[in-house]
């Protein structure tokens, strides 16, 4: 049985309790897995310090059975993170992801700085060796094409989904049984 927990980090304008993530949490309690998606702070203004600060005060556990989810600005807020404490971890699942530059019309200050920097590519590589990405071909926040740029920078695999938006409840995705399948996946794999 998994034993560490699995952290979830929401994106822009979102929160615990958006989306799928309340599904996929439920989903994960019944298998006696813990989902921990921390509110991260001033969600419509975020600011990439007091992000990264959030997942520091709420990620309790990380090693190489650890996996992390990433939705949209959650993606690169995710990496960073990671990069950060240089730990190892067992895998990431990044939903509608993007970085370098900030693809989505709003454009405000604070989200230059989770773009701003270059990534470590080889480090990403090394700390999280399974990666996958989805994105759909209708994504009206963050375009497909900014999230396979991504994939394609960071060697990640990417499913790319006929329909499905930005996977947000607007889109009818208050449940996301690809995520969940794909997760699933990761916990069975073999380190």
């Amino acid at each position: 049985m998994h034993k560490s927990p699995i952290y979830l980090t929401h994106g822009f304008t979102s929160s615990s309790k958006a989306n799928w993530f309340p599904w996929l949490k439920e989903q994960m309690k019944k298998k006696g897995v813990e989902v921990i998606v921390p509110d991260m702070p001033n969600t419509e203004d975020p600011h990439l310090v007091p992000w990264i600060e959030k997942l520091e005060e709420n990620v309790c556990e990380i090693n190489e059975d650890t996996v992390f989810i990433g939705h949209s600005l959650g993606c690169i807020t995710t990496l960073r993170f990671i990069l950060k404490k240089g730990l190892k971890i067992k895998g990431a699942i990044l939903v509608s992801g993007f970085m370098d530059e900030n693809p989505m019309e709003v454009q405000k200050e604070g989200l230059i700085e989770f773009v701003d920097g270059e990534i470590d590519v080889d480090k990403v590589k090394c700390l999280i060796p399974h990666r996958v990405m989805l994105t759909a071909v209708d994504d009206d926040i963050v375009p497909m094409e900014a999230t396979k740029k991504m994939a394609e920078k960071l060697d990640i695999r990417l499913i790319v989904l006929d329909k499905g938006g930005h996977f947000i409840d607007r889109d009818g995705f208050t449940e996301f049984p690809q995520v969940l399948e794909l997760l699933e996946e990761l916990i069975q794999c073999e380190k």
